[in-house]
């Protein structure tokens, strides 16, 4: 009897034993994410969606310790700007008479001089908010201003918060005098107390597929006629180790102050409704909060896509046509914002 006991014991303690491994098991199963389900956020804060999965490609390590966004003029009289070449992503918009405005943004390389620096406008604030880094500008429109506040943007502005880590270039007239750097921008942000964080950035591609860019050159135009104003990108074999689009400004090259010629490896175009608004100064809306239809350039490929951001807090996201984050090659990614996509021509013609 005292055998029975000890062996009936052993039995119901085994037993426990491997109810308790199985229900552990059951619990790592429920916690376990579904397959392909990966972070598809690009140039923000995210959430999760299933997507096909985006194999990482190894990219240079950064060297800043944080993203930073800079708006950039671009009046004629602002030209040749400096710091345009390190930008990771540039951003172009229209923002007030055909004149367009950047938004760029440094992370992988430091600039030492940046500008000229000019103002906002309510639609650079609504991208800055869903990438959540570091903003720097002088100024803006009313409206951009009070968004910055109600969004609680991670402001330095030279006009109110942050005029020591910004000069005035002696050689410029105002308001195109206006610089910085990134040093003196990573400076202001430490001291600001933001959180250092990582932008990040679209995925890298390595095999491109779509419709072949006729003569390797795409045309944007903004304003049409005589005092228009019109951008072209352009396959020169003889820019990087591979080659790399010329960026053109009504027919001439455009360079760094220093001699850099600005070039892109991908260059992506959102259609967004834009309007002139009848305000003093005059300003445009953009309408960067919804959705529209987005084409990449790469590699001498046509990738259709669309965009969409909900909101002003919530990421932008460009896709291709499998739904998927539009891939880019490595290397600087222009974004170009236009009224819709018959501003846009392929080829020489």
């Amino acid at each position: 009897m005292k055998t029975a006991c000890i062996v009936k014991t052993t039995v119901i303690a085994l037993l426990a034993i491997l109810a308790f491994f199985a229900a552990l098991s059951g619990c790592d199963k429920a916690e376990t994410p579904e397959e392909n389900v990966q972070e598809t956020v690009w140039i923000g804060k995210g959430h999760k969606e299933p997507v096909p999965p985006v194999r990482e490609i190894p990219e240079p390590e950064p060297e800043l310790p944080t993203g930073l966004l800079v708006m950039i003029d671009n009046e004629e009289a602002s030209r040749p700007q400096m710091g345009l070449d390190k930008a990771d992503i540039v951003f172009e918009i229209i923002a007030e008479g055909g004149i367009t405005r950047y938004m760029a943004l440094y992370y992988k390389y430091a600039a030492p001089v940046i500008g000229p620096v000019r103002s906002t406008r309510y639609y650079f604030v609504q991208l800055a908010k869903g990438m959540d880094l570091p903003f720097a500008h002088v100024g803006g429109a009313e409206d951009a201003l009070t968004m910055i506040g109600s969004l609680r943007i991670k402001d330095i502005n030279e006009m109110t918060n942050a005029q020591n880590y910004f000069w005035q270039d002696q050689n410029r007239r105002r308001p195109h005098a206006t610089f910085t750097s990134t040093a003196q921008l990573v400076e202001a942000a430490a001291n600001k107390q933001f959180a250092f964080k990582a932008p990040v950035l679209p995925p890298v591609g390595e095999e491109f597929t779509g419709p072949a860019l006729a003569d390797g050159q795409v045309t944007l135009t903004y304003v049409q006629g005589r005092n228009g104003y019109q951008v072209q990108w352009i396959w020169d074999e003889t820019m990087g180790e591979e080659g790399q689009y010329r960026r053109y400004i009504n027919g001439a090259a455009q360079s760094s102050g220093d001699g850099a010629p600005i070039v892109a490896d991908t260059i992506m175009i959102l259609a967004a409704p834009s309007r002139a608004r009848n305000t003093a100064p005059p300003t445009s809306a953009v309408e960067l909060i919804g959705g529209g239809e987005a084409i990449g350039i790469t590699e001498n490929r046509i990738i259709r896509g669309s965009w969409n951001k909900e909101s002003a807090e919530r990421p932008l996201f460009i896709l291709d046509e499998k739904n998927a984050p539009m891939e880019r090659k490595q290397g600087n990614l222009w974004i170009q914002v236009v009224d819709n996509l018959e501003a846009v021509s392929f080829g020489k013609g």
